[in-house]
Order: C-alpha cells, then structure tokens, then sequence
C-alpha cells in the first residue's frame, strides 16, 4: 500500500469514544484503540444484528497516523438525548440494564457514561467538556513517535505539514444543538432570551484558543435553529424518533445564529456545514449565500457539505417529492433521501468556491440493491473494485452536474469514521486510505472508466485532488 498521499480528512470523530469512555472522567486517550464492550449474551445478539457498524476504534490517532491521515477536522459532538432516549423498545429490549447495553455495544460509550448523559441535557456544558478534553490531549503519542496539534489557520497548518509524523487538527462541531439549544433547558426561554443565550455562547467558542473552523446547523434532531433530514434507516428508525422538526426551514433563530457565527465583528467567522440540514433549510441557505457573494465577490462565504453522498436527483425540489422510505433508496444507483446532493446544489456549491466531502458510509453512497449485491460477493477482492466503482460513480455525478474540468475542484473526502457509520467491509478504518487510494488509481486505469469526465487527468491526480489538494486550497482561501 503506498502512502504518497497525505489525507486531509473533513470530518472525523477520534475523539468521541474515548472522550465517552468513561465517568466522571474519559478511561483513554484519543491515541488508544477501543473495543465496544460485549460481554453478556444479549450484547452478542447486538453485535450480530449490527455487524454493519464496525465495533472498534476507526480513527484513533494511531490508526490516522497508520493511514497517513495527516491533516483532518476535529468534530466535537455532544450526544443528542434523542439517541438515548428509545421508543417503541420489543419486550426482549425492556429494562434499563440491557438498553445501556444496547447503547454500549452500538458506540464504544461506557455504561457509566451512558447513564450520566440520560441524567442531564446541558449540550453547551458537554460541548465545553469535550474541547478541553482534545485541547489538552495536544502532544506527543505514548509511544513518542508522532504528536497531534491543532491549528488556528492555514499558516500554521503548512508549517506543521512540514514536520514528520505531526498530526494536524482543525476543530469544528457536529450539530448547533451543542450551542446549548435543542433541550428542556431552553424550552421555557423566550425567544429574546434564547438568542441572547446563543449569542454569549457563540462569542464564548470563538474565544478559544482554537474556534472551530466550521459548524453543522443541523444534526439528527430539532434543534429550533433548522429542520433536518431524515438519516436514520431500519431498524434504528423503529426506536429513535427523528420526526419533530424534520423537514423545516431556518427558524428566525436559526438565521440569528447563522449571522452570528457567519459574523467577523465578534470574532473569527465559523462556516455553516450543509450536511444534515433539511432540503427546505438548505434551499433557504443557498439563497442567503447567492446573494451574499453577489454582493461581495472579496469576501465569498463557501458552501461545504463534510460528509456526503450524491442522491441522482436534477434538484432539491425534485429529491423531496417522495418521502424518504425505504421504498425511495431500493433500485437506483445512488441513496436516494435528500440528506444527500443533487445535481443543482453540486452547482451550487461548487459555484460558491465550497466543498463536497465524500464520505465512507456505503449506505449514504449506494442505494439498498446497489449494497446488498457488493456485500453477497464475499470476496474482498471484488467487493474492493465495487465499492471503489461506486465511489468514482458519486465523484462523476458531481463533474457531471458541473459540466466542467473544475468540477473536479469541489469534490474532497469526509469519511465520517467513528460516526457510527455503515463501513465498506474492505476499508473499515483511517489505517485502509492508502488501500482505497491505491485501489480507485487501479480501478480507472484498468476499465478507462467513464473517461470522457476525467478532462485530461491521470486517475492518480483525480485521487490527489480528491484527498489533498483541494481541501488543502480550500483551507489556503478560507481558513484564516
């Protein structure tokens, strides 16, 4: 496997199982590898019913270094209690013990942990617990061989680009949820008094000694900022409820937290993710960056979705005219829900100079037909080819709606690693990028594969501007 090509990673999770390993205080460090726990018999059957989700660490330090993952978005996340807090449980699944255990085997989180985020709902709080704990996890590995830093900007990101086996963090935030709104806090504030609330909280993070670069509006829940999409797919959408909210537009809160955190006059300005949010909301937030960069061209605002797929759909409009059911994402090439990119918002993004990061979820890039046929194969060698195929399928939708060589400038990777995602069984860790880069270089110049997109590029230049060079001019133009 070879590793001249150095990753940049747009949104990762090496700290959200160790940071919830344990209680009061984390068990690890974002270095060490962790197993989910899967002890008892009823665990067992947890493990077998969701072997989808791979039960170990994805993107420790270590396994970022193995895999040459130099440069990658820090995403903090606090748990949405919508994740805790089950419905419709089966009568086997009843009791308090074995729905901790139910959580345990699905995130790598310790049951004490578990216990204590059901007890409280202070996101802010958990938002401020869990910065500390990855600032202060700056330093060298146990083993002294590498040393993970995080940056405030491009300036320092090259420099410590420059210096061997130094992993590089940028801070960004999973869900606004974490600005301290979405919860029973907030329920009983009036709407003065919660934006009041946002805004101290905003200037608070922007005053760390790393803001966050970037921030998802929206995440699985009602945040009352903006609806979002539904992402969640059997069985899990039998006992977790995403429905409040789902499919609304930007509240009048939402925009006052999109001008704040847009904002320079209070601080360094914070990107809006896309990913998550409803096709309503993002409709409205296209509109509102179109005409900000209309206005002014010197100071464009870009438009990123981190961790993504494409849906095959011409617009927004025409990906929501069908609920997303199972029904929807069954027989076409691509997953179908409008959580992911349609051919106008590819347009829209790459128009305003922004980022669609391709992620390793095989369920957010292929529909259930396209998955089940790569996974009856069995053999790794062919599913290798399949699943490099369909991540090449995903890249030429995106070309192919931009209609130009510089469409290739808007595509970057987002693997989304330890999100509790649904893993291409051959690459089921950060340690396996320079495997899956090695296999789409091999894939292309072997089949010629839809070569009228490729404009001129080797298939090796096409694989290095998807996992290094263009986030690497993206952060040179925007993260100052």
């Amino acid at each position: 496997m070879s590793k001249e090509i150095i990753t940049v990673d747009l949104h990762c999770h090496p700290n959200l199982k160790s940071f919830n390993s344990g209680q009061p205080e984390p068990a690890v460090n974002m270095w060490e590898k962790i197993y989910h726990k899967m002890e008892s018999k009823f665990a067992q059957t947890v493990k077998g019913a969701s072997e989808q989700v791979l039960k170990e660490s994805q993107a420790n330090l270590y396994l970022l270094a193995e895999g040459n993952v130099r440069i990658f978005n820090v995403s903090l996340y606090p748990i949405e209690r919508g994740f805790l807090h089950l419905r419709n449980i089966p009568k086997i699944l009843m009791g308090k013990d074995r729905i901790n255990t139910l959580h345990e085997v699905l995130t790598g989180f310790s049951a004490a942990r578990i216990t204590h985020l059901k007890k409280h709902a202070d996101y802010f709080a958990d938002l401020l617990a869990e910065y500390k704990y990855v600032y202060d996890g700056q330093g060298k590995s146990p083993d002294g061989k590498s040393e993970f830093i995080l940056v405030n900007n491009y300036k320092e990101l090259s420099q410590a680009l420059k210096r061997d086996n130094t992993l590089i963090g940028i801070m960004s935030i999973e869900g606004a949820h974490a600005l301290g709104t979405g919860n029973a806090l907030d329920e009983d504030l009036s709407q003065a008094e919660l934006m009041n609330l946002l805004s101290e909280n905003i200037k608070t993070i922007k005053c760390w000694e790393v803001p966050p670069f970037s921030i998802n509006l929206s995440h699985h829940f009602w945040n009352h900022l903006c609806g979002h999409s539904t992402s969640f797919k059997p069985p899990i959408n039998a006992v977790v409820n995403q429905n409040k909210g789902k499919g609304k537009g930007i509240t009048e809160v939402g925009w006052h937290v999109i001008r704040e955190l847009l904002s320079r006059e209070n601080g360094k300005r914070i990107l809006i993710d896309v990913k998550h949010m409803s096709a309503e909301g993002r409709k409205e937030y296209y509109n509102f960056i179109y005409n900000y960069n209309s206005v002014n061209p010197a100071d464009m605002i870009p438009v990123i979705a981190s961790h993504a797929g494409v849906n095959g759909f011409p617009t927004i409009d025409s990906s929501t005219k069908e609920n997303d059911t199972g029904a929807k994402n069954r027989d076409h090439r691509f997953h179908r829900w409008s959580i992911n990119i349609s051919n106008e918002e590819a347009r829209i993004i790459h128009q305003s100079k922004g980022l669609i990061g391709l992620m390793m979820d095989r369920g957010i890039l292929g529909g259930k037909k396209t998955i089940d046929k790569i996974v009856e194969l069995g053999d790794l060698q062919k599913q290798r080819r399949e699943y490099s195929k369909l991540f090449w399928d995903n890249a030429f939708q995106i070309v192919k709606s931009v209609d130009d060589a510089s469409g290739w400038d808007a595509i970057a990777y987002g693997s989304d690693f330890d999100g509790t995602i649904t893993h291409m069984e051959p690459y089921e860790s950060s340690a396996k990028l320079p495997l899956f880069h090695e296999d789409l270089i091999s894939y292309l110049e072997e089949t010629g594969y839809r070569e009228e997109l490729w404009y001129g590029f080797t298939p090796r230049q096409l694989v290095q501007k998807i996992m290094h060079e263009n986030a690497m001019q993206f952060y040179k133009r925007f993260f100052v």
